[in-house]
């Protein structure tokens, strides 16, 4: 149980962390990519487990694949987009957050 409560911790202050690098980064595109990346590796080294990879992987390149559809059509822009209009740092985002709510589940299913 123990073990269970610092995972939900840990899981927890890594999308909080998140969440504040891009608020406070979002105009510096090169630093944020590296402090997500950074999270990331961290967030997926800490469980070493092959399906958050493909998870992480999976779901960052298709959430900002799908982003960068919508921008293309107009439904919302970056301020700051390094390429198809979105910024890099954004599949990062994606990946985490796609682990953040795997793991959330997880937790609550025990």
């Amino acid at each position: 149980m123990n073990n269970l409560r610092n995972n939900f911790w840990i899981n927890n202050l890594i999308a909080i962390v998140s969440l504040i690098s891009v608020s406070l980064l979002w105009k510096n595109n090169v630093l944020l990519f590296f402090v997500l990346f950074s999270i990331a590796v961290f967030m997926l080294y800490s469980s070493k487990s092959k399906q958050e990879i493909k998870t992480f992987i999976f779901c960052g390149l298709l959430g900002a694949a799908a982003e960068s559809v919508a921008i293309h059509f107009g439904a919302w822009n970056y301020s700051n987009p390094d390429s198809y209009y979105i910024p890099a740092w954004l599949i990062l985002l994606w990946g985490i957050a796609s682990v953040f709510i795997a793991r959330t589940y997880n937790n609550f299913k025990k």
